[in-house]
């Protein structure tokens, strides 16, 4: 019984912790999102204009890898903690 006791508050508190690293992760809205998914898109559509096979392949991963940095600047630029408090006791 006590084991088991200990074993449920040891989840509770990596729960907790889970969700604090959860709340703090910074996002990108969803216009750049949107915006970023756009752009792939048409950086996919001009490299199936290529002739040969291997530049195609090249092309597509240099699409994916400019996308995967634009997102991460764009995560970089977002603040890490929200700007307004998820409660009213903390109202500024």
């Amino acid at each position: 019984m006590r084991k088991g006791l200990v074993v449920m508050g040891a989840l509770a508190l990596a729960g907790t912790l889970v969700a604090g690293v959860a709340i703090a992760k910074p996002k990108c809205p969803k216009q750049c999102n949107k915006q970023f998914a756009q752009t792939k898109k048409d950086c996919v559509a001009a490299c199936r204009e290529l002739s040969d096979r291997p530049s195609k392949k090249a092309c597509k991963k240099a699409c994916a890898s400019d996308l995967k940095a634009s997102k991460t600047a764009c995560k970089l630029a977002q603040p890490t903690f929200p700007a307004c408090s998820p409660s009213g006791a903390f109202v500024d």
